[in-house]
């Protein structure tokens, strides 16, 4: 009985070692360089402000590229995926400007803004992430839009088209409609 406890015991010990093996093997983030593209759009990422995302496949050399966060989420949620997804990085916008985004995080360890008046990299509203939940607080403050972790965020809020939230001195005077207009020209 003693030597079938140890042999699972060692059993158990490396199925655990298997596993801290696979976490360290995930694939780190690429760098953006002029050749990357958007998954979806083809475009090249560095003429595009604000967050990007990469989606690494298992089996699949390099990365999957996002112009937009929310178009990584969006793929995520899809079931017509070929092959099963290793990990996903986004770009963490704490302590980033639109123009120069921060760090690549793990998106599972990201605090998002959904529904803010910033429009992402095609145009289209965007899932602003951010590894400080603080900073996305303030970020919502300013901007609109609600605090979500990723798994809080459903196909469906991925995949409908939204309206970025209305600034806070709208009116519906033609001024104020100019100025809101010219306040988002300046976001962009």
């Amino acid at each position: 009985m003693t030597r079938a406890r140890i042999t699972l015991g060692a059993l158990a010990l490396l199925a655990l070692a298997g596993c801290k093996t696979e976490e360290a093997a995930l694939p780190q983030p690429l760098a953006l360089t002029a050749e990357a593209v958007g998954h979806y759009c083809q475009m090249g990422l560095l003429e595009h402000d604000g967050p990007k995302a990469q989606v690494h496949l298992e089996g699949m050399p390099g990365a999957l590229f996002f112009s937009q966060v929310r178009d990584a989420v969006a793929y995520l949620h899809m079931p017509e995926q070929s092959h099963a997804v290793t990990v996903a990085y986004v770009q963490d916008m704490t302590g980033a400007s639109w123009d120069a985004p921060g760090e690549w995080i793990e998106i599972g360890r990201a605090t998002f803004v959904l529904g803010s008046d910033r429009m992402g990299g095609m145009g289209a509203a965007e899932f602003v992430p951010f590894s400080d939940p603080q900073a996305a607080r303030a970020f919502a403050d300013s901007h609109g839009g609600e605090i979500r972790a990723f798994d809080q965020i459903t196909a469906q809020e991925a995949l409908e088209a939204r309206e970025p939230a209305a600034p806070a001195e709208a009116d519906d005077t033609i001024s104020g409609r100019l100025r809101a207009l010219s306040q988002s020209a300046r976001n962009n």
